[in-house]
């Protein structure tokens, strides 16, 4: 086992006991997050709990320490990129046409499993839900495109919920009615319109928060 020992003006002396090779470990990156971090990711936050209680970390941890604060970097850059883009949803019966993001397993009171989907709507929007019924039995999977109508709830700017959803289909270039390519074509422009929308939304949203705190 052995120990670095990193000294500036921001961060005195650092001394950790080291389990395992640091080989291409970028041990001053993992510092600088064990010194600064102040994100949500619970596997992030429990390692340098663990490294602060035991004073010891492993070249594996840090390098998945960086490797998870890398990929909440990206995902929050890409995120506030369809932010700026994003339509407000409309409550009630609408169309969903969009990429399916995630499907994942839950179990239920009902049954033995249910899957929910994650899709994001090309108005830049992403609604969760249950997989319908004709999806699951056509082997529905991440990176499809589907188009299906349903009731629409927003629960936040950029972020709602479907449900009773009906005439669904595949979208694809081969033989859907409307192609990947049209759906990045339909994909909403940012106008000072959106924008006040978007800005009026979000009012709205911090005056919700401030009154049921």
């Amino acid at each position: 086992m052995s120990k670095i020992a990193i000294n500036n003006e921001e961060n005195p002396m650092t001394d950790l006991k080291v389990k395992g090779d640091l080989g291409g470990v970028d041990v001053e990156k993992f510092l600088e997050i064990r010194a600064s971090y102040e994100g949500t990711n619970p596997f992030i936050k429990d390692v340098l709990f663990n490294v602060e209680k035991w004073k010891t970390a492993s070249g594996k941890q840090m390098a998945a320490v960086i490797k998870c604060f890398k990929q909440d970097e990206d995902w929050a850059k890409k995120n506030k990129a369809r932010l700026e883009r994003v339509v407000p949803m409309v409550d009630g019966k609408g169309e969903v046409i969009g990429e399916v993001v995630s499907i994942k397993q839950y179990e239920s009171r009902w049954s033995a499993y249910t899957y929910k989907m994650l899709i994001e709507d090309f108005k830049g929007y992403r609604v969760f839900g249950t997989v319908p019924a004709f999806f699951l039995e056509a082997d529905v999977k991440v990176g499809d495109f589907v188009k299906f109508n349903a009731k629409l709830r927003q629960k936040e700017l950029g972020f709602g919920f479907f449900s009773y959803p009906k005439k669904g289909v595949f979208v694809d270039s081969d033989s859907a009615t409307i192609t990947k390519e049209e759906i990045e074509s339909k994909r909403p422009k940012i106008t000072e319109e959106s924008k006040e929308v978007k800005k009026k939304a979000e009012v709205t949203r911090e005056l919700m928060d401030f009154l049921s705190a």
